[in-house]
């Protein structure tokens, strides 16, 4: 997030948020969010989720439609966190005269999916939970209902060139190309309506082979074959982890069994699978441009193996307009 978000946010505004849904204070633990500052806490005994929102990042209408869509899935068997209402039977609070926005959720014990690791069975139940939301969001009338942002409207998106240096202006030009191409897509109810939007091992939890979907802070509007894609964009591994037949044997086994899942709750037309390498094209500019934004780029030299590896992959892919993974998505 923007460093005077973070400079803003103080224990003050942590105290007021967690009294509001009456977590203990000495509980709270920092789960470290990326868009969102997010910790773990204890409400009456029981585990919850408080997270706290920048008025700059989402309004209170976008997370009111947030919970709406939440609510909807789970009255619909998407397992998925649900929230948490505040002393005061609310769902969003004001804190700090409106600076900010709190909502609490429910604590799943499940842990982090495990890139390449989990079993088929956990990918089919991700598909099945996915084709079962698409088929729902495909029932919410009218396409507006909900107070959420379009799919170019993400803030990575809309300011890359406020964030990505001058010699990088390459990757703007190829991103306004895609997104041209991807603005002349047909949307309608079949093919195009609100979805989770940040889809990845981190926001399917692993509750015994059973799965939690959590975080839905980015769900839009856009096609479902975008939630499709962007696991696909996480699962599979860069490179410098694991290159070719390997890479290739990885992706089809998670592909073939999430998509094993989704096919028996949502049925979708071969020609949106022949543009999931577009849609991975698309999450990987908002990452390129994520990191550009949180990364410290005077301490690179203490980055990571593979952040640093990550990111000349992106920048490869993008400057030689080479796909993510060489692959048939058609089933």
């Amino acid at each position: 997030m923007e460093k005077h978000v973070k400079e803003l946010f103080t224990w003050k505004v942590l105290n007021e948020a967690a009294q509001k849904f009456n977590i203990v204070e000495s509980s709270l633990k920092d789960l470290e969010g990326f868009q969102n500052f997010v910790y773990f806490g204890k409400s009456n005994e029981t585990s919850v989720v408080l997270r706290v929102t920048h008025k700059s990042h989402r309004s209170e209408e976008e997370i009111l439609s947030e919970i709406d869509f939440i609510n909807y899935l789970s009255k619909n068997n998407v397992s998925v966190s649900k929230a948490v209402n505040s002393i005061d039977g609310e769902f969003v609070e004001k804190i700090d005269n409106g600076e900010f926005y709190a909502t609490s959720f429910e604590f799943s014990s499940g842990r982090k999916a495990r890139i390449a690791e989990e079993s088929n069975l956990f990918y089919q139940i991700v598909g099945n939970y996915t084709g079962r939301m698409h088929n729902l969001s495909k029932k919410l009338n009218p396409i507006d209902d909900l107070n959420r942002r379009k799919w170019h409207e993400k803030e990575f998106l809309i300011n890359m060139k406020k964030y990505l240096p001058a010699e990088l202006s390459y990757v703007i030009d190829k991103y306004e190309i895609l997104k041209n191409e991807l603005s002349r897509l047909p949307k309608n109810t079949d093919s195009y309506g609100i979805i989770h939007g940040d889809l990845n091992h981190g926001n399917y939890l692993n509750v015994d082979d059973d799965v939690v979907f959590i975080d839905f802070d980015e769900a839009e509007y856009s096609w479902f074959v975008s939630d499709i894609a962007i696991p696909l964009f996480y699962e599979i591994p860069i490179p410098w982890v694991i290159d070719g037949k390997q890479r290739l044997e990885i992706t089809k086994r998670y592909y073939n069994n999430f998509m094993d899942g989704y096919v028996k709750e949502n049925t979708i037309d071969q020609a949106w699978l022949k543009l999931i390498p577009d849609f991975i094209n698309l999450r990987q500019f908002g990452v390129v441009s994520a990191i550009y934004r949180s990364y410290n780029f005077h301490n690179y030299d203490n980055w990571s193996d593979w952040d640093k590896e990550a990111l000349k992959f992106y920048l490869n892919n993008i400057k030689n307009d080479i796909p993510y993974i060489e692959m048939d998505f058609c089933r």
